[in-house]
């Protein structure tokens, strides 16, 4: 008999829990591997069924470069983050987007992510399908060139509205303990956006639940001031106990990780600013407008 999943997979649907991996050959825009179809096989918007976006696992070999297509709408935000696990961050790949008719990217990275790994943020300026191209350094061109990465990689790419309606809760007191985490759903496989406001002394957090067997990424970006604001990461277990951090994995001074769930049960993840004087009790100092995307993908 037939699978549910077998069945989605001929039909270009990926099922929750199961993982999207990249269609070879995908060397070029026109062979794009499509990040979501319709039943017919044209791109389809990534946002929607509880989530705004995908992970999407692809392999980069020398001479070889990986194109994604999906479908945006004029006004919603584009969030890109690709992790390697198989290096940590010294694999060196060059991220690119293309908009609708373009022949040129609008958009490229190198090393705005942890490492010389690649992460971007762009508005969606048109509506139609979007092209996402992975390849080494080197590549100036984004046909393979000369360049010699070889690596596994997941694409965390996620599209939302500029006015996200999963906004974090502003309630009474905060938010600021682990006891008083935010829920948030993250979908396996998935990705999803959620906009906060940090100000000067405040924690924001928010519990996700993982397993052992999930890895748990989370992206800072921040809408205002592109990446000049200084945004801190903390990853703590179900007790509240931190077991991973960062401050300024990038673009600039924003934040970036990527971790392997404890035992059963949840994460909680805070978001707060550098604080640049301890000793005192003032906290620190940021005060901007955040886009958080948190996926989760099985190890």
């Amino acid at each position: 008999m037939t699978s549910l999943a077998s069945i989605l997979l001929l039909l270009g649907l990926a099922p929750f829990g199961l993982a999207q991996i990249e269609r070879e050959p995908n060397d070029r825009p026109a062979d794009a591997t499509l990040l979501a179809r319709t039943r017919t096989g044209q791109p389809e918007f990534l946002v929607g069924r509880a989530a705004d976006g995908v992970v999407e696992r692809g392999h980069l070999d020398p001479g070889d470069v990986d194109y994604y297509a999906f479908a945006a709408r004029a006004g919603d935000v584009l969030t890109v983050s690709l992790f390697e696990s198989g290096r940590g961050a010294f694999a060196d790949p060059v991220l690119a987007v293309m908009g609708p008719g373009d022949v040129e990217p609008v958009a490229i990275d190198d090393d705005a992510g942890p490492g010389f790994l690649p992460r971007l943020a762009l508005p969606i300026d048109r509506t139609g399908v979007w092209t996402l191209a992975v390849t080494g350094f080197g590549d100036a061109e984004f046909d393979g060139g000369e360049h010699e990465e070889r690596f596994a990689y997941d694409l965390v790419v996620a599209v939302a509205p500029d006015a996200v309606a999963r906004r974090e809760r502003n309630l009474r007191g905060g938010h600021g303990s682990a006891e008083r985490a935010e829920p948030v759903a993250v979908p396996p496989e998935r990705a999803v956006v959620v906009t906060g406001d940090l100000v000067p002394g405040e924690v924001d957090r928010f519990r996700v639940a993982l397993s052992s067997q999930r890895l748990l990424t989370a992206s800072l970006y921040d809408d205002a001031a592109g990446e000049f604001n200084d945004s801190r990461l903390e990853l703590l277990d179900s007790r509240g106990r931190p077991f991973a951090q960062d401050d300024d994995s990038g673009p600039g001074f924003l934040s970036s990780l990527a971790a392997e769930g404890g035992q059963q049960g949840a994460a909680v993840v805070a978001v707060s600013g550098f604080d640049p004087h301890p000793e005192d009790a003032l906290g620190h100092p940021e005060r901007f407008r955040y886009r958080l995307v948190l996926s989760l993908r099985r190890k």
